[in-house]
């Protein structure tokens, strides 16, 4: 009998061990004990968010600031190029150069403010009547100088949806005017 009581204290004490070492592989992988639960990483502290924030903040001015320089400087290119083509009656290899530039300008404004450069190339562009490559640089400085003004109109809280419109005008005409031989 006591040898009984022996193998049967002896089967719980095994029973007991194998319990105690199948809790102690419960926690999960993150914890150790060099890192317990309470040393987790939790939401940052108020003063780190207040920052991030600021800087956030920071960048958007920033950005805004840089599609406004953008449209400035395509403005800019608009008049060089038409002044151009007014004085030589063509599309010369440096006007073409000059409307490169244009494109990629108004594609980083139009990007900037979140419209999609294919569906609005897709739009008819019958408002493009001349055969003229002169009247069509007219045109072409029209259009950035409405979409100049209509960025100029915008906060960088909004988004314009004539100032999308007009920079895809000025992307069909850069193209109609860039045709031309």
């Amino acid at each position: 009998m006591a040898r009984k009581a022996f193998l049967l204290s002896l089967a719980f004490a095994a029973i007991f061990l194998a319990a105690e070492t199948s809790f102690a592989q419960d926690r999960p992988i993150e914890e150790t004990p060099l890192r317990p639960r309470s040393s987790r990483p939790e939401d940052p502290p108020q003063g780190v968010r207040d920052m991030l924030i600021r800087m956030q903040i920071e960048k958007a001015k920033k950005d805004f600031d840089e599609m406004l320089d953008r449209g400035d400087r395509a403005a800019k290119l608009s008049r060089q190029i038409e002044s151009a083509i007014a004085k030589n009656s063509r599309v010369s290899p440096a006007d073409r150069e000059k409307l490169q530039a244009l494109e990629k300008l108004t594609r980083e404004v139009l990007s900037d403010l979140g419209g999609d450069e294919d569906d609005l190339l897709e739009e008819s562009s019958a408002a493009i009547t001349t055969n003229d490559p002169v009247a069509t640089a007219k045109e072409l400085n029209a259009a950035v100088t409405l979409m100049v003004a209509e960025l100029k109109e915008m906060t960088r809280f909004t988004v314009s949806a004539s100032a999308i419109e007009s920079s895809g005008a000025v992307l069909r005409i850069a193209r109609v005017l860039n045709a031309y031989q």
